[in-house]
């Protein structure tokens, strides 16, 4: 059979959550979640592949947000604090299920994996734990990503390529920051695309991006290839396309795998459940419940209606065999391509958000693990690296790929809405007023320095795409607004303040130091380039 594989990308992505004053908030703990359930577990996973020889390839785009707050030294003194309280908060739990065998099983579980994610944390990987996954992929078993500062939509800012400049320039200084290799692949956020970012990734290096389905099946002329093969823009850049298909089979709310009878319902916690007096050792239900790691139940009903306790050997044994499922399945559609394709190399891409697996999907990193090591003693099927997959065949026609982006409309209707859409004339006017900015003091140093690094540090947060999104989500709305509301008042203050040639330092000090992401930054990103 020709070169068949499969390459999976996650999206390792979160929003720029640093609250000095307020520790403890739930947004503050989901990202402390995303570590315990998602990022931990999988350098686990990779490490006992790699130590037992079995290979696998796995591509990652890290956020340049994310891996500022995973480099935080205030946030990771907090994340410990965090292991001890669910720790030592699990002996409380023990107790009070102390009638329960099956109830404590899992609450040893839970406690085993929070020890060990402790000692992994503070004495292995030193609170660094980007270095380790910089480690595998100067191995060449990780392919990182580069992508956006924060989480722009970018065809919202199509029309101001500074904006866009601003946004690549500065998430490309914090990659350099973080890791080792240059980035050959760029993410887009949500994989939005619109006509013309082809050109903009080009004139960074970029040598390929994904978009989703529709981005490459409708694109004019449709690649010879469909989705099953890397296609080249007119200017040269290479473009892979997700299946979507193939990504549902394992992330649809309704049918996915993780909504088998067998896995963890991640939903039904006891930060959810108990009293706020039985909860106050671990958090203060006051500042908003949230998850505990603290969860019983499968999402199996018993005879009784009732659900019933989750079972950790059946459902990672279940795992396994929607793994086997999952390479049967594409290993058919492989071989169903490369014959049409007349034994052309062919691949498959799945991209999903990182923390589906775990944090969302509790056995999704050990499903995994499982794609890889039973892919290990196949023939029929592997895994390949993105930048192996790129292509340029003499003959192939150049395309111009369609506007896409992964949201379950295909296009922008959860970015912009009737929810949300007061804020976008808000930013844009922003961004226009930092090119200016930009333009007018190309030279400054000191105090202004400053605080146009601190106005462009505002923006760059202000354009965060999950302000956006949160404004659907009644649960997020509040919070959502007010960090939107919180990042455009303080630029605005920068900029009222070149007016009058004042401002106040003490401000513009408690601001950097509360928002200490993007240390280098450089206000020029948003100039206009000469």
């Amino acid at each position: 059979m020709s070169d068949t594989s499969i390459q999976i990308i996650l999206d390792a992505d979160m929003p720029f959550i640093r609250h000095p004053d307020k520790p403890g908030c739930v947004e503050e703990s989901r990202f402390f979640d995303s570590l315990s359930f998602t990022y931990l577990p999988l350098l686990r996973s990779c490490t006992a592949l790699e130590t037992e020889g079995i290979p696998f390839k796995l591509a990652i785009a890290f956020s340049p947000t994310l891996c500022e707050m995973m480099s935080d030294p205030l946030l990771q003194t907090r994340y410990i604090e965090y292991l001890d309280r669910t720790i030592e908060y699990g002996l409380s739990e023990l107790e009070r299920c102390s009638s329960d065998p099956a109830l404590r099983e899992l609450i040893k579980l839970n406690m085993d994996m929070m020890q060990l994610n402790r000692r992994d944390y503070v004495e292995i990987y030193d609170r660094n734990i980007l270095g380790k996954f910089d480690y595998f992929a100067t191995h060449g078993f990780i392919e990182i990503l580069a992508t956006t500062a924060t989480s722009c939509f970018l065809p919202m800012f199509s029309d101001i390529p500074e904006a866009v400049n601003a946004q690549i320039e500065t998430g490309l200084l914090t990659y350099r920051t973080h890791f080792t290799a240059i980035p050959s692949g760029f993410w887009l956020p949500a994989m939005a695309y619109t006509p013309g970012i082809e050109v903009v990734l080009k004139s960074y290096g970029f040598q390929y991006t994904v978009l989703e389905t529709h981005g490459l099946l409708f694109a004019s002329p449709a690649p010879d290839t469909g989705i099953f093969a890397s296609a080249t823009c007119k200017n040269g850049l290479s473009v892979f396309a997700r299946d979507k298909n193939s990504c549902l089979e394992v992330t649809d709310p309704s049918t996915g795998f993780a909504r088998a009878p067998f896995c963890l319902d991640t939903e039904r916690d006891i930060g959810f459940e108990l009293d706020s007096e039985t909860l106050a050792p671990l958090f203060d239900v006051n500042t908003g419940r949230r998850l505990t790691g603290f969860r019983y139940w499968s999402r199996h009903a018993g005879a009784d209606g009732k659900r019933a306790v989750y079972e950790p050997a059946k459902a990672h044994e279940a795992v396994r065999a929607q793994a086997l499922e999952f390479l049967d399945r594409r290993k058919e559609t492989l071989e169903k391509a490369s014959s049409l394709l007349e034994g052309e190399p062919v691949c498959i891409t799945c991209a999903f958000p990182a923390s589906y697996f775990g944090t969302e999907w509790y056995e999704g990193v050990a499903w995994l693990e499982s794609l890889f090591r039973q892919a290990a003693v196949r023939s029929d099927i592997s895994f390949s690296l993105p930048l192996a997959n790129v292509r340029l065949r003499p003959a192939e026609k150049r395309i111009d790929p369609y506007h896409s982006s992964w949201f379950a409309s295909g296009y922008a209707e959860e970015v912009l809405n009737s929810t949300n859409d007061w804020m976008y004339p808000y930013v844009r006017k922003a961004t226009v007023r930092m090119i200016d900015l930009a333009d007018r003091f190309p030279d400054d140093t000191g105090l202004k320095e400053r605080s146009l690094n601190m106005a462009a540090r505002e923006l760059l947060l202000a354009q965060t795409l999950d302000w956006y999104t949160g404004m659907t989500r009644s649960e997020e709305s509040e919070y959502a607004k007010a960090r939107f509301e919180e990042s455009l008042k303080a630029f605005t203050v920068v900029y009222e303040s070149l007016g009058s040639n004042f401002i106040s330092t003490e401000w513009l000090t408690t601001t950097e130091k509360k928002h200490n992401l993007f240390r280098d930054m450089n206000y020029r990103v948003f100039s206009h380039k000469k």
